[in-house]
C-alpha cells in the first residue's frame, strides 16, 4: 500500500532512521510482546522503548494485538509488527513509501473497514 499522505510518509521515515526502533520491529515481528519484554530483549531503557512505540504505532508500523492482566491486576499491552515490508524510493525530490502489511494486519485493516 502506497503511502500518499505526507505525514504519516514523514512519521513512517522518522521512525525507520532510529536503530532502536528496527530492532524493536525486529522482535515482535511475529511475536507480540509486552514493552517490559521488549525492553530486556533489545537492551533499551522501558521509558524508551514506551516513546519508541509510541512512535511506530504513529506511523502504522506496529498496533496493539491484544492484552494481558499480570497477577497484580495490571494490564499490558501486547504490540505486533504491522508491515512485512517497508519499502523506500527517491524519486526526484520526494521519498515515496510502500508499506506490505501483514496478513493480521490486512485481516483487521479489513474487519476495521468493513464492519456494520
Amino acid at each position: 500500500m502506497k503511502i500518499t499522505d505526507a505525514e504519516l510518509r514523514q512519521r513512517i521515515l522518522q521512525a525507520m532512521g532510529d536503530p532502536d526502533t528496527s530492532r524493536l520491529l525486529q522482535s515482535v515481528r511475529t511475536t507480540a510482546k509486552d514493552a517490559q519484554t521488549i525492553s530486556t530483549e533489545i537492551g533499551v531503557p522501558l521509558s524508551s522503548v514506551y516513546r519508541k512505540l509510541a512512535m511506530l504505532k504513529g506511523a502504522g508500523l506496529i498496533y496493539m494485538s491484544s492484552f494481558r492482566m499480570t497477577a497484580e491486576g495490571k494490564r499490558q499491552d501486547m504490540f505486533l509488527c504491522a508491515v512485512t515490508e517497508v519499502k523506500m524510493e527517491i524519486l526526484g525530490d520526494q521519498v515515496e513509501v510502500e508499506l506490505t502489511p501483514t496478513q493480521q494486519n490486512a485481516t483487521r485493516i479489513w474487519f476495521e473497514l468493513f464492519k456494520s
